[in-house]
């Protein structure tokens, strides 16, 4: 009898299949062909066009950074250029004073000159008090009415202006604490009231809010029902210096200041005086001594100056540093900056360069130059270095000529250093400039590469799902070639022997 024939290729290949088939009867994606690792295999093949526009896409946007961060640098410059490039960066002027009595602040721009202030009085606001009372919380200084009148005091006569000031006064508030709080309720700051307590009592007292003739006040107690609120009444035009019944005292009257500037009598209604001297406000703060009048000297303020050059050269360094860090070279490590070798960044940093290191006849022929006669120096890495007793020297020698150096003023056609770079530099970052067609184009560049990465994209999704159907279906094909070889070994094995 023959012997039972056993397949091996059966045994192996169904336990095999039966593993790696779900028996729907559907495609197989597993089986005899690996499909997932094989897709995958076939794909990295086939991408490498779409890694190497996400490259070069990756490659350009750093690129466009680069510019973004060297546009950023020249911008700062154009604005530091700019400011130093008007002629009144060059005008800041201060003030000094020698003596007492007056203080001196620019707050425009003054000529250069010198000023004798002399002070024979200061301005004072009208200040007027009552007579005193023992409590300033007792309801007992009579009913009516306060009217306060605001006007202007020339020698004995008093005229008013705007309008009255009207202050009620009843049971409720007719303490001497109540009717100062009713007074400043209703004087809007134009009078000030307070209570004032000694040994003696307590008394009202009344200050005008500002200083001047022009600020004076007369006070007039109405249909008073005490004695106490009859009191309460004021005629600057006939004033006391001790109250009474009837009226109240004056503690100070109201005056202007009278002062000379170089021996011109002049009058002020405040101590701070802003009409005297085009671009400088005076403060008088007490009188002069006698034949010594304050001196006020309005000269050129060189530290003011210095920091705005400086600030003019922190601006061109911090662009010439970043320039620097984009466009290095490390010839140890063989490494290049992303702008390394890039046309716009070699343009820029050589234009502005050009300009700072040449010479200009913004100031004249005679006039300096270069910016190493008045201390800005050149160090080897491309930045600027200001020699500030230097450039101060040269600039108390020939503040003119300085400042035609850097604005747009003087005889040269082109303008002093700031102009021409404030000029460049607009240039430069505008559309059409070396940077601003840079980052235009880099900007093209990056949509017409997305624009392609999204079509290899859709193109490689096609790709794959048809390869995953192919090689799903050939798996599928296998499968059923090799059931169909067992079920012949099989029924060769059943044949007799």
């Amino acid at each position: 009898m023959m012997g039972t024939y056993v397949n091996p290729f059966q045994t192996s290949f169904l336990t095999n299949y039966t593993t790696n088939t779900s028996g729907t009867g559907s495609l197989m994606s597993t089986g005899v062909i690996n499909v997932s690792q094989l897709v995958t295999q076939l794909m990295n093949a086939q991408s490498q066009p779409l890694t190497a526009l996400q490259n070069q896409l990756s490659g350009i946007q750093t690129t466009l950074s680069a510019y973004g961060q060297l546009q950023g640098a020249v911008s700062s410059l154009q604005t530091a250029a700019q400011t130093l490039s008007n002629p009144s960066s060059f005008q800041a002027a201060q003030a000094t004073v020698t003596g007492t009595g007056v203080a001196a602040t620019v707050t425009g721009s003054p000529a250069t000159a010198n000023y004798a202030i002399g002070v024979s009085s200061i301005a004072q606001a009208q200040s007027v008090y009552s007579a005193p009372v023992a409590d300033p919380t007792a309801l007992n200084m009579g009913t009516g009415t306060l009217t306060i009148q605001m006007g202007s005091l020339s020698g004995s006569t008093f005229t008013g202006s705007g309008s009255a000031i009207n202050v009620s006064i009843t049971s409720s508030n007719d303490s001497l604490n109540g009717i100062a709080a009713a007074i400043n309720a209703a004087a809007s700051g134009s009078v000030n009231a307070s209570v004032v307590t000694d040994a003696s009592g307590s008394r009202l007292v009344l200050s005008a809010a500002n200083t001047g003739l022009s600020n004076a006040f007369s006070v007039t107690s109405t249909g008073a029902s005490g004695s106490g609120l009859a009191g309460i009444a004021f005629n600057p035009a006939s004033p006391s210096s001790t109250p009474s019944s009837t009226a109240m005292g004056e503690s100070q009257a109201a005056a202007n200041a009278n002062f000379t500037v170089n021996g011109l009598a002049l009058s002020s209604a405040s101590n701070t005086v802003t009409s005297a001297i085009q671009g400088v406000t005076l403060n008088l703060t007490q009188p002069t001594p006698s034949g010594a009048p304050a001196q006020v000297a309005i000269g050129s303020n060189q530290t003011a100056i210095t920091n705005s050059v400086a600030g003019f050269l922190s601006a061109y360094n911090n662009y010439v540093a970043t320039n620097n860090n984009l466009t290095a070279y490390n010839s140890q490590s063989n490494t290049a900056s992303v702008l390394t070798g890039d046309s716009t960044a070699m343009q820029t940093s050589n234009s502005l360069q050009a300009i700072m290191s040449s010479a200009t006849t913004a100031g004249g022929s005679s006039s300096y130059a270069y910016l190493a006669q008045i201390g800005v120096t050149f160090n080897s890495d491309g930045t600027l270095s200001l020699n500030q007793a230097q450039f101060q020297a040269a600039l108390s020698a020939n503040p003119s000529a300085v400042s035609a150096m850097f604005t747009q003023g003087g005889t040269g056609s082109s303008g002093g250093f700031a102009f021409q770079v404030a000029s460049l530099a607009t240039q430069l970052i505008g559309p059409n400039g070396a940077i601003g067609s840079a980052e235009n184009a880099a900007n093209n560049q990056i949509t017409n590469l997305n624009s392609q990465i999204t079509t290899e994209q859709g193109m490689l999704a096609q790709i794959k799902q048809n390869l995953i159907a192919q090689y799903s279906q050939l798996n599928a094909n296998l499968v059923q070639a090799q059931q169909t070889q067992a079920s012949l070994y099989t029924q060769l094995a059943a044949l007799p022997g």
